[in-house]
């Protein structure tokens, strides 16, 4: 608008006075709205992008942990019940024959243990039958059991009680890629698991004594590895129109915690 006035004077009339506003208006704005709306909205749709390639390589991750635990464990585990009928079928006498079925039926009990872990981990039917107390207590003991984790665990069922399936759902979700990110990350020793509810908000707080988001050791994975993982926290946690910290904790691990919108 300043550059009106030395303007040329037939440009001023009424015949012009509109387009010339409009085409300075135009000039002046239009890098306040590059800066304001179209830069912000292109780097969002970057970052949507990026995210969505990180779940996708996450997914893929998951299946190929899946696809070795299947070969690894129960693969070798049908094989040794394979080679242990052999050798019932070729026993001298029957004691020989019922030792070696013993045996077996240790091995087939250690593979249907194993095979009903990885199940939980896929789809947690005691979520739907028990609720997230019992789904999330048995996570816990699973997680110890597995990768010799200590995990303290604090969440009262009366303290929150029964709550929606999507919601329930979603919180497993959430400490499980928190758990696993400890698993692959942290090299922790302990973590503790907290679930509170204040009103209409509840609170999943998972705190390991690792190395942290700063600190990474030889031999341990880049943080921008670990951040995975935590994207795809904060994306489950924003779905839900929640909020999601994830810092350095005091005692030198990470602290994740989502706080989610729980109406009565």
């Amino acid at each position: 608008m300043l550059l009106l006035p030395f303007l040329a004077s037939w440009s001023r009339t009424s015949l012009f006075q509109g387009p010339v506003d409009a085409s300075v208006l135009t000039l002046v704005m239009a890098p306040v709205l590059w800066l304001l709306v179209v830069k912000p909205l292109r780097s969002l749709l970057e970052s949507r992008g990026q995210l969505l390639h990180s779940l996708i390589q996450s997914q893929d991750q998951e299946r190929s942990r899946i696809a070795r635990d299947l070969h690894d464990e129960i693969g070798q585990q049908l094989t040794a019940v394979l080679v242990g009928l052999g050798s019932v079928e070729s026993a001298k006498d029957l004691q020989s024959a019922q030792q070696l079925a013993h045996d077996l039926r240790k091995v087939g009990a250690t593979a249907h243990d194993e095979v009903r872990r990885l199940a939980r981990g896929l789809r947690p039917g005691v979520l739907e039958e028990l609720g997230l107390a019992a789904a999330i207590e048995r996570l816990c003991e699973d997680f110890e059991q597995v990768h010799g984790v200590t995990v303290r665990l604090e969440a009262p069922a009366a303290a929150y009680g029964r709550l929606s399936l999507p919601l329930e759902t979603s919180l497993y979700r959430i400490l499980q890629e928190s758990l696993t990110n400890v698993a692959r990350h942290a090299q922790a020793n302990s973590v503790a698991v907290t679930l509170t509810r204040n009103g209409d908000m509840i609170t999943l707080s998972v705190e390991d004594d690792g190395c942290g988001m700063r600190h990474t050791t030889q031999g341990s994975s880049s943080p921008a590895r670990r951040g995975l993982g935590l994207d795809s926290i904060r994306e489950r946690a924003l779905m839900l129109q929640g909020e999601c910290t994830i810092r350095d904790a005091e005692s030198g691990g990470l602290l994740v915690q989502v706080t989610l919108p729980a109406p009565e």
